[in-house]
């Protein structure tokens, strides 16, 4: 037992404050908030622990706890606003065909990262992470595909899938006679 609490203890000193700027990050800057899921993240990993496999490394792990857990979050109390426009992924091109404006890191990430919220439900994960980093983060389906060790075109078919499936969950948000 002391073994494994020494590991934990090494894993939250080494990767906390990562989890913690990537829940900060996807939170809209609300530190009490991100704090809250960077206890839950590492609390949710010691539960886990030794009932993970494959080869993903801790920090993998807990990145992607984290990225789930604010992103959970975020569509409990996210409500429609109709700020996020059609969405379109084509397998082959570099950037986002409509990237939402998340570069300024303020309001505008923020809100994208709602509406984003709201329309992955039911999502795998994977597909989720790759809608996050393609449509929020803004990277391409290259980079996607080097970072989740899967091929371009799976990324390109994940996005394409998504954008048609948050296309038509947005459709029932958008008020009748709206344009």
């Amino acid at each position: 037992m002391a073994a494994s609490t020494e590991r934990f203890n090494e894993l939250y000193r080494r990767f906390a404050p990562a989890v913690f700027r990537r829940a900060k990050s996807l939170l809209g800057g609300d530190e009490a908030e991100a704090h809250d899921v960077t206890q839950d993240v590492f609390l949710g990993y010691f539960k886990l622990d030794g009932k993970l496999t494959g080869a993903a490394s801790p920090f993998t792990v807990l990145y992607q706890m984290a990225t789930y857990q604010s992103v959970d979050r975020l569509r409990r109390r996210a409500r429609w606003h109709g700020r996020l426009s059609s969405l379109t992924a084509e397998e082959d091109a570099e950037a986002p065909t409509v990237q939402l404006p998340s570069s300024d890191g303020g309001t505008v990430r923020v809100e994208a990262t709602h509406d984003l919220a709201l329309l992955t439900k039911g999502e795998d994960e994977q597909t989720l992470t790759c809608a996050m980093l393609y449509f929020v983060e803004g990277h391409t389906t290259s980079e996607i595909a080097e970072t989740l060790d899967i091929s371009r075109k799976t990324v390109g078919r994940a996005l394409a899938a998504f954008a048609e499936r948050a296309n038509k969950r947005a459709e029932r948000f958008t008020p009748k006679g709206a344009a």
